[in-house]
């Protein structure tokens, strides 16, 4: 049977302090503590992390990613917006429900009242630049509906993480019939005009 690898000393850190923050929350999660949870002497965690402050950006960076690679499993820029949407919001499902601690650390330093605050990411990234071309407003160039984008997210992101968080999981099935019931949601109207023409004055030709 094959052994579990021992993470490193920097992942115990970054480990203990997610650990530490599901349950207690920023400002009741001390350095002592995280020392004793993960078993690094003081002086390992300074080697590392400068600050409390450093240790929490770090865990951020690396959830992050991984919520990232989760949402993107499969998708290719050549897929039609519709099935984008159905595989990334399907992925966000699966994601939410097997990592709710991790999104509840996420959801804390996005909201948390400290200096460090949440990347922007790769604005040179083309999937990242892909993704935010089609799912924006057509009047913008992309696929979706005017919808206000707040109202977008929740019909999104939203959505998919209250059902995640239901104690029963969904099917494969539902979860595909509620996708698209997201899509059409949010979708532009195919008969809606193009968004040269939005913009255009009355009585201009």
């Amino acid at each position: 049977m094959p052994t579990k690898t021992k993470p490193s000393k920097r992942d115990a850190i970054l480990d203990a302090t997610l650990d530490l923050i599901v349950e207690r929350g920023f400002h009741d999660a001390p350095m002592s503590l995280i020392s004793e949870r993960s078993g690094a002497s003081a002086g390992v965690i300074y080697h590392y992390f400068d600050s409390k402050e450093a240790i929490i950006h770090a865990l951020y960076e690396r959830l992050h990613t991984l919520k990232r690679s989760h949402l993107l499993a499969g998708y290719t820029p050549e897929m039609e917006a519709r099935e984008a949407l159905l595989l990334i919001w399907t992925n966000m499902y699966h994601f939410f429900r097997k990592h709710s601690r991790e999104m509840r650390f996420l959801k804390q330093y996005e909201h948390a009242g400290f200096e460090c605050s949440p990347e922007k990411g790769d604005e040179t990234d083309p999937i990242r630049l892909e993704m935010e071309r089609r799912f924006r407003s057509r009047s913008k160039g992309g696929e979706l509906n005017e919808l206000p984008p707040e109202v977008i997210f929740e019909l999104t992101f939203g959505v998919v993480e209250r059902l995640a968080q239901q104690p029963k999981k969904l099917s494969s099935e539902d979860l595909r019939k509620t996708a698209e019931k997201v899509w059409e949601a949010i979708r532009a109207d195919d008969t809606a005009p193009p968004a040269s023409n939005l913009h255009r004055q009355p009585g201009k030709r």
